[in-house]
């Protein structure tokens, strides 16, 4: 099975939802890995990732 990767319009979607979701990943200004345990890990309540993914959910759903 071929890998899928997402768009950069997918990318930069998913990264808006993460940072209205996360108040972490909104100070810290993106998703990319910087190779630094306190740069990479990130406190995130429960309800951050579930509303993140609920609403990338019903993205894909509607758009992809």
């Amino acid at each position: 099975m071929k890998k899928q990767t997402l768009t950069k319009k997918q990318q930069a979607a998913l990264l808006e939802i993460a940072k209205r979701q996360m108040v972490a990943v909104d100070d810290r200004g993106d998703l990319e890995e910087r190779g630094c345990d306190s740069y990479d890990f990130i406190e995130v309540p429960v309800w951050g990732i579930k509303k993140a993914l609920e609403e990338a959910y019903l993205l894909g759903k509607r758009e992809w």
